[in-house]
């Protein structure tokens, strides 16, 4: 079992200890003491650390030696985590995130599209009046008896705005219903942002709370990735749409990156010309561990991810830091949120509510544990308006990251938890089993988030003062 970290970052040397959360600076001769010492044993975690043979100390390194002792035993006698599920009275649930596939078509065809434009290989469908029906009795029976105040309903695809009138339908409903249930609903949706103009824009600057907009950064780049599902261009009917969108502020754009995009960096700077004050970069991978030439042309190596990324940090922590108003500089959100939550320094011990807080509904009204298993037969937990319970997949129930192989010996264990469930299942056919490679990458990008955490907290810890997770005003 792996408590603690040693890494290398911008020049500086960091230690982490895993059950903590707690990250430490150190110093060249800390870390070269560090790195000389024997980790401790599974099973031996709360003895002393073996010390040092006389001759690598000088008489001014003893002391720095016993501090780094004595910060061990402190760090490694902290208990671990436990799992700290909130418990529900009889009849309660904890559901609080639905996720409703309205179309399962598209009007666009981008290149890297994990869904095949949410068909799944599939013939189109749209969810029509009676799924629709079946999905909002099944949302509000179960609302009735969460333990959830905030319910979050959030529309994805294909191309959800394919059946806007079943999203007003499914909207003004549930929002009719707050009153009664005691509840607050939050509408969000994910589009690609060519539907959104006219009544169905005044509609959803009315009554949603975010709407998130692909767009791959600059037109070449952009029009060559997300092309219309004929091929004409796309960029420029999107930005004129968010453009003239009645409440900008709503509005938060998601862009892909592949080996054929910009740099990290640079997407950001061309996005953040649009006046969109929430940003969200993700590097494209392949949902399937199968040999796709497709995704094996467009997935970006790990090492030039974490580069990017280091560069985008590096640049993004100095451009901020000149500012003490957030409010109008554009918000890497996925960036800020990793960093807002290390500095939280939560534990956990499983990495998300499938099936538990969170559920998805198909455009025929089959439920699924959350859009990622969506689809998928294996993981299906029963139908909209069939009175049969809710059936959990037995890979996704019981789960603990310290008594789950490989995890229960990474440092990183209390933070990706295991990672996600989906994910695994998609790269290596089990759930619970996570492939090499995207341990890798969570290992990469947690050394990253670390470093930026120290680089805000030394040059503009204002900036962390604001929850990115809070609902938007």
């Amino acid at each position: 079992m792996s408590d603690y970290h040693a890494f290398e970052q911008g020049g500086d040397n960091f230690l982490f200890f895993s059950r903590s959360a707690r990250l430490y600076q150190l110093s060249e001769i800390a870390s070269r003491m560090l790195s000389e010492l024997r980790p401790p044993q599974p099973g031996l975690a709360h003895s002393p650390p073996p010390g040092l043979p006389p001759r690598h100390l000088s008489a001014g390194e003893a002391p720095l030696y016993a501090e780094l002792c004595d910060l061990l035993h402190q760090e490694l006698g902290v208990p671990l985590p436990v799992s700290r599920d909130p418990q529900t009275k009889p009849g309660e649930n904890r559901f609080q995130t639905f996720s409703i596939y309205l179309a399962q078509n598209c009007n666009m065809a981008c290149c890297y599209c994990w869904n095949c434009g949410g068909t799944f290989g599939k013939p189109g469908h749209l969810m029509g009046e009676k799924s629709a029906k079946r999905a909002i009795t099944l949302i509000l029976d179960l609302v009735q008896e969460s333990n959830a105040d905030k319910i979050f309903v959030n529309f994805y695809g294909g191309e959800p705005l394919l059946d806007f009138p079943i999203l007003t339908k499914i909207t003004l409903e549930l929002l009719q219903h707050e009153a009664q249930l005691g509840k607050n609903f939050y509408l969000t949706l994910d589009t690609n942002g060519t539907l959104l103009e006219g009544p169905v824009a005044q509609f959803l600057a009315r009554y949603f709370t975010q709407i998130g907009v692909s767009l791959d950064g600059n037109q070449r780049i952009h029009d060559i990735q997300r092309p219309g599902k004929y091929g004409e261009s796309t960029w420029q009917l999107i930005v004129n749409n968010m453009k003239a969108f009645p409440n900008p502020k709503l509005l938060g754009i998601r862009a892909t990156l592949t080996a054929f995009s910009d740099s990290y960096l640079e997407t950001f700077r061309q996005l953040s010309t649009l006046g969109v004050s929430r940003i969200q970069l993700e590097y494209c991978h392949e949902p399937g561990y199968h040999k796709n030439p497709i995704f094996e042309k467009l997935n970006v190596p790990v090492e030039r991810q974490l580069t990017e990324l280091r560069e985008f940090i590096d640049y993004y922590v100095d451009y901020i830091s000149h500012y003490q108003e957030t409010r109008d500089i554009p918000l890497a959100s996925n960036v800020l949120d990793n960093i807002t939550r290390i500095r939280r320094g939560s534990r956990f011990t499983k990495p998300c509510g499938a099936g538990t807080n969170t559920l998805a509904i198909n455009s025929r009204g089959e439920i699924f544990p959350c859009i990622a298993f969506v689809d998928r037969d294996d993981f299906a937990m029963g139908k909209a308006g069939v009175d049969c319970g809710l059936s959990l997949h037995d890979t996704l129930s019981g789960f603990e990251v310290d008594g789950q192989l490989p995890c229960h010996s990474c440092w990183l264990r209390y933070d990706c938890a295991g990672g996600c469930y989906a994910t695994h299942y998609d790269m290596t056919g089990n759930p619970r089993h996570p492939h090499p490679h995207y341990c890798e990458s969570m290992k990469g990008r947690a050394e990253v988030y670390f470093y930026a955490l120290t680089q805000m907290l030394n040059k503009c810890p204002w900036h962390l003062q604001r929850d990115p997770n809070s609902d938007p005003s």
